[in-house]
């Protein structure tokens, strides 16, 4: 399932572009792959596309003690994650 989300954060976009190579073994133990993610213009909110195996592994990944810790320390407002939407059909233009 792929989805549409966003949530706050104070830290800057190679900070966040940081944390989610840090986050890369979290991800691929519960099943999530970020496609594509995008800055507001302000620079105070992230939207991204993601894809995960199952719903459970999405929870699983957000609940996790250690990746709200990791989240908050690099400055993600996790009170703030929203999923949008789910998406079916993308296409990523060059």
């Amino acid at each position: 399932m792929r989805f549409l989300a966003t949530f706050k954060k104070s830290c800057d976009f190679k900070r966040w572009l940081k944390l989610v190579d840090d986050l890369k073994p979290h991800m691929n133990k519960h099943g999530l792959k970020l496609i594509v993610a995008m800055e507001s213009d302000d620079g105070t909110r992230i939207y991204d596309l993601g894809e995960a195996e199952t719903m459970e592994g999405v929870e699983a990944f957000v609940s996790d003690p250690e990746v709200i810790r990791m989240r908050a320390d690099a400055g993600v407002d996790t009170e703030s994650q929203e999923v949008i939407a789910p998406v079916g059909k993308y296409h990523i233009f060059d």
